[in-house]
């Protein structure tokens, strides 16, 4: 596909190749009406192709990153050299709370996890780094042979299961396999990112077209239509207006997870910006008879974050909230604090509520944008259901984390960390 992008004196003078690169990648975002009296214009034509080329080469350049964790330190250190030697960037930890602090201000394309550690088994490990980083790849280990605990393993995501004893150097080999499996994934992905992008402006176009031959109907030629025809022209108007709201969530995600999304980060006073975004919330829990409440620690510092990006966030955790709560309250409280093991402050965002809950089972799940295939449900709502895959990106996209805590029949705990220093 070639997008056509009228060309006026002077205007593209003063933009780069990469910024006109960007400036084209955010027309997907926002595209402009441009079929209106620019025919006769010359036309530059840029071809979608290139959009991504550019991410590739970095995405590829890129040295994978390992995390070995094991609490034999002669083979932690032999795996480790090995690793190095085949070009792999690697870190080590020789418990579990090693390998869950590691997680904290980093992410990794592949941890190998011993599961008998000295502070924690494997399945208890594998589940909180499911939590912290569903992207990473996980090879457990153990001298244990059994085809429950395999299955279990499996389950929550890991990538292989491998008995003991085993060669070493056997062992680099699987793990040398397994990241030129996931680079040659990221490839194909890439690839997929690419033509999904093309995907949805092709259809977002026409929409927008649809969209405003709808409101010049209707501004210039209300007088001409039935009752009737109103109804069914504002029943067509909430249909577009909910196909663009899904095509947003898949531009978005697309470009999150291709790493072209511009964030932009200023300092920003979230106990100024919350709670505006709390009082936006508060017809719709007072129609349903929530109690809503907004509240601050002191001295909460200025924290560097993109205030429109970060906006979008806390939108989808109350809208969910409200939605999903039937009675009770949903509260929103804003400190600082520093997550286990880490000496960096955090500003931290909790946005709780006493609705329907999350099963345990599904935890590991809620920020994946294929949750509802893999648990088999889907809302009843009509959504993409990649809110919080979105707004997981956004916050990780800023060097934060997003968690979540939850008892079906009880109530959701969603927190945002988000780093005072900017990284």
């Amino acid at each position: 596909m070639i997008l056509r992008l009228p060309a006026a004196t002077g205007y593209l003078g003063k933009f780069s190749g990469e910024d006109l690169h960007e400036n084209i990648l955010s027309y997907y975002r926002h595209p402009v009406n441009i079929t209106s009296g620019v025919d006769s214009l010359p036309v530059i034509q840029y071809h979608t192709s290139q959009m991504t080329r550019n991410t590739m080469v970095k995405t590829m350049d890129r040295k994978p990153d390992v995390l070995v964790v094991d609490d034999d330190d002669k083979f932690r250190s032999f795996v480790h050299e090995a690793l190095e030697d085949a070009g792999l960037t690697v870190h080590e930890g020789k418990n579990g709370k090693e390998a869950l602090d590691a997680f904290t201000n980093s992410t990794f394309d592949l941890m190998l996890l011993d599961f008998k550690l000295p502070d924690m088994n494997g399945l208890d490990v594998l589940k909180s780094v499911r939590e912290k980083s569903p992207s990473t790849d996980v090879m457990v280990v153990t001298g244990f042979k059994d085809i429950d605990l395999a299955v279990d393993l499996l389950k929550l995501g890991a990538k292989e299961y491998v008995t003991k004893p085993i060669e070493p150097s056997e062992l680099v080999r699987r793990i040398r396999t397994a990241v030129r499996a996931r680079t040659a994934e990221r490839r194909l992905r890439q690839l997929q990112l690419d033509f999904s992008s093309r995907l949805y402006y092709d259809l977002r176009s026409p929409l927008h077209t649809i969209l405003s031959t709808l409101e010049y109907l209707e501004k210039d030629t209300a007088s001409a239509f039935s009752d009737r025809q109103k109804v069914l022209m504002e029943s067509m108007r909430t249909n577009l207006h909910g196909m663009t709201s899904i095509l947003n969530d898949l531009i978005d995600i697309t470009l999150l997870e291709s790493g072209t999304i511009e964030i932009e980060k200023l300092p920003t006073n979230l106990d100024d910006l919350l709670p505006g975004i709390v009082e936006r919330f508060r017809p719709k829990a007072a129609a349903k008879k929530l109690s809503l409440s907004c509240s601050a620690g002191k001295n909460i510092p200025t924290v560097p974050v993109d205030a429109e990006r970060i906006k979008q966030v806390f939108n989808n955790l109350l809208d969910n909230a409200v939605k999903y709560t039937d009675k009770g309250e949903i509260n929103v409280h804003l400190s600082v604090r520093k997550p286990n093991g880490s000496s960096d402050e955090f500003v931290e965002v909790t946005v709780s509520d006493s609705g329907a809950g999350i099963p345990r089972e599904e935890l590991p799940l809620v920020f994946d944008k294929y949750k509802d295939m893999l648990t088999g449900k889907s809302s009843s709502k009509r959504t993409t259901g990649l809110g919080l895959a979105i707004c997981r990106s956004i916050v990780e996209a800023h060097h934060g984390m997003l968690t979540v805590d939850s008892v079906a029949g009880k109530g959701s705990e969603f927190k945002v960390l988000l780093p005072l220093e900017a990284l």
